[in-house]
């Protein structure tokens, strides 16, 4: 029944996607908190404005990452409606995005990555974009310009600059020279504009000093939280069942439909390898792979032959989300 409701293309989603949203972050509502950021964290240079805006933080932040969850959620539906990456018409990624991300229950408040996610989103739409004949050029210096953009919140999105070129090396298979120079012109030009300002005003040691602190900083999340190991456990025996479907139907794929797929592989891949070889990145990197993981899980649940299946793991997924709210 819940599978039926979350996956419909009814006019009704738009409200009720923003609903469950608050409904998961209710608690943090009625009692908020902020991130605890590592010295620096919260100090990349665009970020940090977010400290001159008035009023209880805590509750600031907490309202502003609800306004970012819904927004970023209706970017990825925008992402499937435009690229048909899961061929019918549903609005069921913006709920199992929501769910991923309702679990998360540290980053119910504000976070670099907040901002991070949403460049990316813009990126990645750009580097699909990039299908179209005559759009290569264009889409690698955008791409490259919002990954650059995104990293001035969020220091480590930049070190998702191969996803960029990789990717449109599977998108066009005679991938020019120019688009690997126009990309990385695009990410390099906001870090132009941000040293070029500080250096007129002879900040350039505290630029350093923010971004060294949010590569080297040690920050260790997952080893004495339990409930937070149950839940990625069961993200990941979800994501092994839907990544063995969509291996099953990939020869009845759309060229261009696996290519995106392949490109999301890419991402999911990147994080794993940025948690493990990055100090500084922690839990929030969570938040990108929620990205690849919403689209993979909504196709196979969207396509799954037994409802009764589909359904239970909804209810389990639910579950778990709303039990960590109150653990």
């Amino acid at each position: 029944m819940i599978l039926k409701i979350l996956k419909s293309n009814q006019v009704y989603q738009f409200l009720l996607v923003p609903l469950i949203v608050v409904g998961l972050w209710m608690r943090s509502i009625l009692h908020p908190g902020v991130f605890p950021f590592f010295e620096g964290e919260d100090k990349m240079p665009l970020y940090g404005l977010l400290s001159m805006i008035p009023g209880d933080r805590a509750l600031t932040d907490c309202i502003l990452s609800i306004v970012f969850v819904i927004l970023i959620s209706f970017l990825i539906l925008r992402l499937n409606t435009v690229y048909a990456l899961i061929s019918t018409r549903t609005f069921l990624p913006l709920s199992i995005f929501v769910f991923i991300i309702g679990g998360l229950v540290t980053l119910h408040t504000m976070h670099p990555v907040y901002f991070g996610v949403f460049f990316f989103l813009l990126c990645i739409d750009r580097v699909f974009k990039a299908y179209e004949e005559g759009k290569l050029l264009s889409c690698a210096f955008d791409a490259g310009f919002f990954l650059g953009a995104g990293s001035l919140f969020y220091f480590s999105l930049g070190f998702y600059f191969p996803v960029i070129t990789i990717g449109l090396s599977l998108i066009h298979k005679r991938i020019e020279w120019r688009s690997f120079f126009l990309s990385l012109i695009g990410v390099f030009l906001p870090w132009l504009f941000l040293f070029a300002f500080y250096f007129i005003m002879d900040r350039q040691s505290e630029l350093w000093s923010v971004v060294v602190q949010n590569v080297i900083t040690p920050n260790n999340f997952l080893r004495t939280n339990i409930y937070l190991q149950v839940y990625l456990s069961f993200l990941t025996l979800v994501m092994f069942g839907s990544s063995l479907f969509f291996v099953k139907r990939y020869g009845i794929q759309k060229i261009n439909i696996r290519k995106y797929f392949e490109i999301f592989f890419l991402i999911f891949l990147f994080s794993l390898i940025l948690l493990f070889s990055i100090p500084a990145v922690s839990q929030e990197i969570l938040f990108i792979m929620a990205v690849p993981l919403t689209f993979l899980i909504s196709n196979y649940l969207i396509f799954i032959r037994s409802q009764f299946w589909g359904n239970l793991i909804m209810y389990i997924f639910l579950g778990l989300v709303i039990a960590l709210q109150f653990i």
